[in-house]
C-alpha cells in the first residue's frame, strides 16, 4: 500500500511532517523524471542548492593558524620564536577566516557525493547532482555519522537550510551499503511501517495545525484516572499521550494516527476493526479530562486501503469515529478530504 503513494504526495507529506511547506514549495517536484525516491531527493537537493547559491551560501568564521609573510590577526609569539620566523621576515599568526566550508554545507556536498555512488540513479538527474557540487567548491565532502546533524545549528532566518539537511539526513538513514560488493542501494523506507506511522502521524498533527486554524493541537499527556494501595503514585501504569490532542471552543478531540497495510484485521474469518487500537482511545477517552467539562470524543485516522471507511459509533457515553484518507488521491482532494473530517 505504502509504495503506491505517488511521489509527488509523499514529498507533501514530508514537508508538512518537518513542518516545512513553505519551504517546500519552493521546489517544483512535477519535473521528476521518474517515480524513485532516490530522484526526488536528488531532484530536491540540486534544485534547493541552486536556489541557496542565487541567495548565497552560509558562512561562518573559522579560526586559522598559519605561518605568513605578513602580519595577520594575532601573533602567536611562541610559535614564532621557536621556530625563528622573526629572523626569516615571518610570523606564526592566528585569525579568522570568513568561509563558506560550513557544517550544514558539508552535510549537503556529502549527500551530494553519495547520491553519485547510487547505480540506480537517474542518468540526467546524475549529471544535474554532480553539476550542482561543483557548486559546493572549497567545501569539504564528509563520511557522514548521525552525529554530524546533530551538532547543526540552524537560524530562524535560514529555515531553508533546515528544509534541505532533512533530506539530507533520510537520504543518509536509507543508504545502504553493500558489504560483499561495496554498492551503495537506496532502500524504501515506505516499506517500514514503523517510519511510515511516525510521518503520517508528524503530517497529521501539522496539516490540522496549519490548514484548520480555528483548531489547537498539541500532543498530551493524560492523567489515569486511578487509586492504588499497592502503587500509590501510579508508577507502573503506562504513559498515556496521545498522538494530537485538538480543541477549539466547546469541542476537544483526540486523534490517533494509524498507519497499517490493513485498516481491519481478521479475526476468525470476519473484519473487524484493530482491537488494540480501539482499547488505546477508549482508555484516553475514559481518562482525559478537559477544560472547562466538554465531552471529549475520540477519532482514529487510516490511510486508505482498499475502500473508504466512515464510522461512527457511541462507546461508554463517547463518541468514536473511524476514519481513512486516501494518500492515493490528487493532493488537492487529500487536502479537502482532511479538511472536512476536522469539521
Amino acid at each position: 500500500m505504502s509504495s503506491s503513494i505517488p511521489i509527488a504526495n509523499l514529498y507533501y507529506l514530508l514537508c508538512y511532517a518537518w513542518d516545512r511547506l513553505d519551504q517546500g514549495n519552493l521546489i517544483n517536484v512535477s519535473s521528476l523524471p521518474s517515480t524513485e525516491l532516490a530522484d526526488l531527493f536528488a531532484l530536491v537537493l540540486c534544485d534547493g542548492i541552486h536556489h541557496l547559491a542565487r541567495r548565497g551560501l552560509e558562512q561562518s568564521y573559522d579560526v586559522r593558524d598559519e605561518e605568513l609573510g605578513g602580519i595577520r590577526g594575532r601573533i602567536d609569539i611562541s610559535q614564532s620564536l621557536r621556530r625563528s620566523l622573526f629572523f626569516q621576515g615571518r610570523a606564526h599568526c592566528r585569525f579568522d577566516e570568513l568561509t563558506v566550508d560550513t557544517p550544514a554545507n558539508r552535510i549537503l556536498k556529502s549527500t551530494l557525493v553519495a547520491l553519485l555512488e547510487l547505480k540506480e540513479l537517474d542518468p540526467k538527474l546524475r549529471h544535474r547532482v554532480y553539476r550542482t557540487s561543483q557548486l559546493l567548491h572549497g567545501i569539504r565532502p564528509l563520511r557522514l555519522s548521525p552525529r554530524d546533524f546533530e551538532s547543526v545549528r540552524v537560524t530562524s532566518n535560514n529555515l531553508f537550510y533546515r528544509f534541505l539537511l532533512n533530506v539530507c539526513k533520510l537520504v543518509f538513514e536509507s543508504l545502504l551499503v553493500d558489504e560483499r560488493t561495496g554498492d551503495t542501494k537506496f532502500r524504501d523506507f515506505t516499506r517500514d511501517e514503523a517510519k511510515m506511522a511516525l510521518l503520517f502521524q508528524s503530517f497529521l498533527f501539522n496539516f490540522i495545525a496549519r490548514e484548520c486554524s480555528e483548531w489547537k493541537v498539541k500532543a498530551e499527556n493524560i492523567a489515569w484516572q486511578a487509586t492504588s494501595v499497592t502503587d500509590p503514585e501510579l508508577r507502573l501504569l503506562p504513559r498515556m499521550q496521545t498522538d494530537i490532542s485538538a480543541f477549539r471552543p466547546g469541542e476537544y478531540r483526540i486523534i490517533d494516527a494509524k498507519f497499517y497495510q490493513r485498516s481491519v484485521g481478521s479475526y476468525f474469518g470476519s473484519e473487524k476493526f484493530h482491537s488494540d487500537n480501539l482499547y488505546q482511545i477508549c482508555s484516553y477517552l475514559l481518562n482525559a479530562r478537559p477544560v472547562g467539562h466538554v465531552q471529549a470524543s475520540g477519532v482514529l485516522i487510516y490511510p486508505r486501503v482498499d475502500r473508504q471507511i466512515r464510522q461512527r459509533y457511541e462507546i461508554a457515553g463517547r463518541r468514536v469515529s473511524i476514519y481513512t484518507v486516501d494518500l492515493n488521491a490528487p493532493w488537492q482532494a487529500i487536502d479537502e478530504e482532511l479538511r472536512e473530517l476536522m469539521l
